[in-house]
């Protein structure tokens, strides 16, 4: 609520009080009839009820003049989300202990997770790939189903191998029809291509193509590593043995993937590292949201003013005529 006009006249509504209550106490006595009346036995004086009803009528008028007016505003917010698609390689290298003693598969499905739960008014997709893609989310903005979608997703449920080109292929195919402003994939995998029927480099020019920026990261380290043998011993107690082999990348590749689709190559070989990565990812891909403001007012001076018209009016009636015959 604001007054428009004058609102300094609120402060003479104190003002008309104490000067009619001057005027009351230093007014000489004065006769309603010429020829005095006996009052009637228990009637009470009117001339109170009188004044007091002047003083709210005057009020409510003074308060009409100052204009007062409610206030709406309306705010219009444009956003410009982002459709991502997550691709997390599944293949069983993914199972090998070389980031904190913890499998690749945990550390990326614990940091992707935050990333999910850290975006707003965003489409996010998610799909898994080893021998063969599959999507386990499309785009949508259920974070609740993409979250469950990552932590359902497990080694061994597709055809082992590591087809990168399959599974960015399969993901541009989830977002080429998209009409987001910004189109992303965020590309995860510890290993080299070696089975499917896309070629990377051509999924990478189908991504340029359609403009889709694509994020590659290579996870795990070079070199010896360790892959967990998880049997059960003869009394069905689990027994975790220990295969040691030579793991190889090819960062090379999904370097040239993220450079022909203007994105950014990511190597990560600690476990900080990845949250560290998904962090940049995330201030560099943020939803454009522009909020445009109006403020309306709204005229409220017509109840007081009508309350104070009838009022008065009301008072006018009650002096000359009822109270006046009271007497």
């Amino acid at each position: 609520m604001r007054f428009e006009s004058w609102p300094f006249l609120l402060a003479l509504i104190p003002l008309f009080l104490l000067f009619r209550i001057w005027v009351a106490r230093n007014s000489p006595p004065s006769l309603a009839f010429p020829i005095p009346v006996a009052a009637k036995a228990g009637a009470r004086d009117p001339v109170p009820y009188s004044v007091l009803l002047r003083l709210l009528g005057v009020a409510l008028l003074l308060l009409a003049l100052a204009r007062p007016q409610a206030s709406f505003t309306r705010t219009d917010r444009s956003v410009g989300g982002i459709d991502i698609m997550m691709v997390m390689d599944v293949s069983a290298s993914m199972n090998i202990e070389d980031l904190a003693d913890r499998p690749r598969l945990d550390v990326a499905k614990e940091t992707m997770e935050a990333f999910i739960k850290g975006r707003e008014n965003d489409r996010i997709g998610f799909l898994i790939f080893s021998g063969e893609p599959l999507t386990l989310a499309p785009p949508t903005l259920d974070y609740g189903l993409v979250l469950k979608a990552l932590r359902d997703a497990k080694i061994g449920i597709l055809k082992d191998g590591t087809g990168i080109g399959d599974g960015l292929s399969l993901a541009i195919n989830r977002l080429r029809n998209s009409t987001a402003k910004s189109r992303v994939i965020i590309l995860l995998t510890d290993g080299d291509n070696n089975v499917g029927q896309v070629d990377p480099g051509t999924a990478g020019e189908l991504a340029a193509g359609y403009g889709i920026r694509v994020y590659t990261i290579a996870i795990g380290r070079e070199g010896r590593v360790r892959l967990p043998i998880r049997t059960q011993g003869v009394f069905g107690n689990p027994v975790t043995t220990y295969q040691y082999f030579d793991n190889a990348l090819n960062p090379e590749l999904l370097k040239k993937i993220a450079e022909l689709t203007r994105g950014k190559f990511y190597r990560v070989t600690e476990e900080s590292s990845l949250g560290s990565v998904f962090k940049e990812i995330d201030g560099l891909e943020k939803t454009v949201i522009q909020s445009k403001s109006e403020v309306r007012h709204e005229e409220r001076f017509s109840l007081p003013l009508i309350l104070g018209i009838g009022v008065l009016l009301v008072e006018l009636l009650l002096s000359r005529l009822l109270w006046r015959f009271a007497l």
